[in-house]
Formats: C-alpha cells, sequence, structure tokens
C-alpha cells in the first residue's frame, strides 16, 4: 500500500455542527405499523389446533371458518402482489392474508422475501448509480461492482462491501483499492464505493457523516443483500468515513474496517472516545500505522487510535480488533489476510441485549431498535463557546468539556430480555422513542411489556403485526431484521 497520499484531516476538522431541527418518525396514531391486526396469531396457531385436536370428541362443530393452514405457494403469491401493490389500504390486507398461510419458520419468511422482491436484473461487472439523498444529502453518485453468478431473486442475497475513498479521490480508485484488499475474496462480494459528496479533507457534519447511508439504502433495493453481512470500510478520509457512520448507525451493520484513521467527530479531538460505547456491540477492525503523526504535533492518528483501542480493552470489548503497524506511518502496508477473514466471519447483531447509545443530534438516535424521535431540549452547537470551571490545570479541560457534553446530550440505555419478554428502555433530555419489537427474539403469544424510564408504556399480549413486518421490510429491504410490531412511547 506504500504511495497512497498521506492525509492530515485528524487535525483540519472543521466543526460544522448545526442546529437540530425536528425529526418526523411516524406517530402511533398514523404509522401503519401501529394500526391494529386483523391477522390471526401466528405464534399461538399451532397451539390452538393442538387443543382443538384434544378437544375435538368433547366439542362442538366450530362456528366459524377453519383455522388457517400453511400454504407457501399462496403465501408467496401473496408477497409478490404485496411489493407490487401501491394503495396502503390494500397492502394492509394483503398483509393480514400473507399472515394467515406464511410457514411458521422464520427463514422461510427471509427466503421469501429475497425471492418476491422486485428487482432490475443485473448483469455481472461494474455499474454506475446515483442514490437518492434527502435533506441536507445530495444525490450520491456510486460504483457497484456485482460478481459472476449473482442472482437477482435468490433465496439469500449476497454479503456486501462499502468502502469510502481518500482525500480528493473517487470511487473508481477505491474500488481498485478494495479489490486489491479482498484479492481472491473479491467475487464472493457485492461491492460499492461513493463519490463523497466533499472530497476534500474529512469534516465532520451530518452529510459526511450520513451519506453512505443513503447508498446503503439504494444498493439494498437494487441488488439482492444479505443485510446481516454488510461491512463499512475506508482507507484515511474513508476511515474517519466510517467511524464517523458507524458510531451512529451500528445497527446497520456487521462490522467496520477503519484504517489510518481516528474516531473524530463534530466536537473535534477531544471528544474522540465520547462516543465508542454506541459501538460496543459492532465488530471492529481499525488499522494504524504507530508513527502516523504530523511531527510538532501532540495527538496524531497513531495516539488517538492507541487511546480508542485502550478504552475498549478497559470495557472488555469482545468485538474491537485494534491492528498497529510497526515502524509504519499513514501509508500502510496492509495485511490484507486479516481484513479477509474479518469480513469473512462477520455478522449483524440486529437485537443486543444491552444497548449504551449517546448522541448530540435527534437524527443521529438511531440505537439499533429503538429509535430517538422527540427532544426534550435541544441539540448541542459545537461551535459554542462552553465555559469550564473549576479546572486549574489546562490538559483536563478535555476531560471536563467531555463530561459537559455528556451531560447535556441524548443518552439511551436499553436492555431486551426475552426470557422476560421485556425491552426496558432509560431515555435522558428525549420526550418520545420509537421501538421495535422483535419478531424472532419475543414470543408475541404471551404479553409482551415495553418500559420507558421505569414506567410500562406498552403491555400487551398482541400478534405479530404482518402490516408492520412487510411494510418495514418494504421500504428497507432488509430481509434479515424482521419487525413484529413498533411501538410508539413517551420518554417523559
Amino acid at each position: 500500500m506504500r504511495g497512497w497520499t498521506c492525509v492530515l484531516a485528524a487535525f483540519c476538522v472543521v466543526l460544522t455542527g448545526t442546529r437540530v431541527a425536528s425529526g418526523w418518525w411516524p406517530s402511533q396514531a398514523t404509522t401503519l405499523c401501529e394500526r391494529p391486526t386483523l391477522a390471526a396469531a401466528w405464534e399461538g396457531r399451532r397451539a390452538a389446533n393442538r387443543a382443538e385436536t384434544a378437544n375435538a370428541a368433547a366439542a362442538e362443530p366450530p362456528a366459524t371458518e377453519a383455522p388457517a393452514q400453511e400454504d407457501p405457494v399462496a403465501a408467496r403469491d401473496l408477497l409478490e402482489r404485496f411489493f407490487r401493490e401501491a394503495d396502503e389500504d390494500a397492502r394492509r390486507t394483503l398483509a393480514e392474508q400473507f399472515g394467515e398461510v406464511v410457514p411458521s419458520d422464520w427463514k422461510a419468511v427471509k427466503r421469501m422475501l429475497h425471492e418476491a422482491a422486485p428487482r432490475e436484473p443485473l448483469t455481472p461487472g461494474t455499474h454506475e448509480f446515483k442514490a437518492t439523498g434527502g435533506d441536507p444529502v445530495p444525490p450520491i453518485r456510486y460504483v457497484l461492482r456485482v460478481p459472476e453468478g449473482y442472482e437477482p431473486n435468490r433465496p439469500h442475497g449476497l454479503p456486501l462491501i462499502v468502502a469510502c475513498h481518500w482525500t480528493k479521490s473517487t470511487a473508481e480508485r477505491a474500488m481498485k483499492w478494495i479489490g486489491w484488499v479482498l484479492g481472491p475474496d473479491l467475487d464472493n462480494y457485492l461491492v460499492a464505493c461513493p463519490d463523497s459528496p466533499d472530497p476534500d479533507i474529512y469534516r465532520a457534519g451530518r452529510v459526511t457523516n450520513t451519506y453512505p447511508l443513503h447508498v446503503l439504502a439504494d444498493v439494498r433495493r437494487r441488488a439482492n443483500v444479505d443485510a446481516d453481512r454488510v461491512v463499512l470500510t475506508g482507507y484515511s478520509r474513508g476511515g474517519y468515513q466510517t467511524w464517523a457512520t458507524a458510531l451512529f448507525s451500528p445497527g446497520l451493520w456487521a462490522g467496520a474496517v477503519p484504517i489510518a484513521s481516528a474516531p473524530i467527530s463534530e466536537a473535534g479531538l477531544v471528544t474522540s472516545r465520547m462516543y465508542l460505547a454506541n459501538v460496543l456491540n459492532l465488530p471492529i477492525q481499525a488499522h494504524w500505522g504507530d508513527r502516523d503523526i504530523i511531527k510538532g504535533q501532540a495527538e496524531g492518528i497513531n495516539t488517538l487510535s492507541k487511546k480508542a483501542a485502550e478504552w475498549f480493552a478497559g470495557k472488555n470489548a469482545e468485538h474491537f480488533e485494534g491492528i498497529e503497524y510497526e515502524g509504519q506511518g499513514h501509508d500502510l502496508d496492509l495485511e490484507g489476510d486479516r481484513i479477509r477473514a474479518f469480513v469473512a466471519k462477520v455478522r449483524r447483531n440486529s437485537w443486543p441485549e444491552r444497548i449504551d447509545f449517546l448522541f448530540h443530534r435527534l437524527h443521529e438516535g438511531r440505537a439499533y431498535y429503538v429509535r430517538a424521535t422527540k427532544a426534550a431540549v435541544p441539540g448541542i452547537d459545537f461551535r459554542d463557546r462552553v465555559p469550564v470551571r473549576g479546572v486549574r490545570l489546562p490538559e483536563k479541560v478535555p476531560e471536563a468539556l467531555q463530561r459537559i457534553w455528556t451531560r447535556k446530550g441524548y443518552h439511551l440505555t436499553v436492555r431486551l430480555d426475552a426470557e422476560r419478554n421485556l425491552i426496558a428502555v432509560m431515555a435522558r433530555n428525549l420526550t418520545e422513542v420509537a421501538v421495535d419489537l422483535p419478531a424472532e427474539r419475543l414470543d408475541f403469544a404471551r404479553p409482551i411489556h415495553v418500559t420507558v424510564n421505569s414506567r410500562t408504556r406498552y403491555g400487551k399480549q398482541q400478534p405479530v403485526d404482518w402490516a408492520c413486518l412487510l411494510e418495514t421490510a418494504r421500504e428497507t429491504y432488509d430481509f434479515e431484521r424482521l419487525v413484529g410490531r413498533r411501538v410508539t412511547a413517551t420518554a417523559r
């Protein structure tokens, strides 16, 4: 890897924070996912059938129609019609019918989604696309490499790698680089390389931190992707990008490989470890050189990376792997075999049992299956002067600033207890959250409890809401993460 352009991004970060605008999230009154479902309780179907069989001799003939039976052919037909249907109410009806005949095997449901989802055919080779942006993110151009043997509607998607380029580079050059890294494994993956909306030195901000999410969403709609095997990576500026994106969307990735970079946020160098708890459940393999620092500077990629590694070690973080290259600076002679092994083994955990998530912009509040929807206080503008009192030593100022910003930030602590059928949320500086109930992890034949700030906000026994599950799949094309129901709850 000798010869790659040296980037001084860590020391040229421009603080471009903006005030938080009110984020939109479907309310309980309006979202399709939260309307009462008319579908039969899928989980209780077999138990009900067994009970009817045992009591058949004594029971009167049922006055209503017999319980629905599994019918994979009918389910597949209904699913294809659901994806094609433009009318929301008609889709609800189709979803309810699907729930009555769907096989009682979540793996079979996922296979059906992959097979039924409409996609344009993609030939092997490299294609150029443009991902739809969204305020304030502009449309993002990217190139997508499709390997030989790709099938648009096979029952299992292909793993995907999203690779971000370095300073003043292009998607095409990033594609060549990641091809070199993957070597003999290249044809095992779909690979997407976006053009950064600002190809200059890395500057933390909403556009630069979130544009890979728009690319990921676009690729999932165009290609048959295994959403549990999506890895984000990048070199230098692309490595900073990898850190910044993964810190606030860990539930979308199977893993992250930031290279020659450090976890820099809008708050600058003093907060390089402030958000690391957000990714404790995300496999990360970070690469840096022990001489990657500019002469005369107190902090460099090397020192910041070491501090991050020490923080993870102090937390006994089983998912973090730090690889330091002795005697090397910014141009790393990468150990490609270690990257290939990491990418091949990591799998996404969409429903971690414990989440500790700090953020300072409402749109950053994507804590896996809990989403911040309304704030109690304005977001922080890191450009504002912050008075630090009671601190005499200059070297203690960064720690004091981090304590202040942590206290004023939004914070989510989440516990998922499948045995108790419980999701417990503690929310600070927020007034509302949306909680996705995992179809595979919770028992919908028993009451499910959702508590927010120690108050029960949901405690009902309701079946899987098939309209919610299928609408979420139709919107995201994430067919591995099945949402059985969504609950919007106050956090006051």
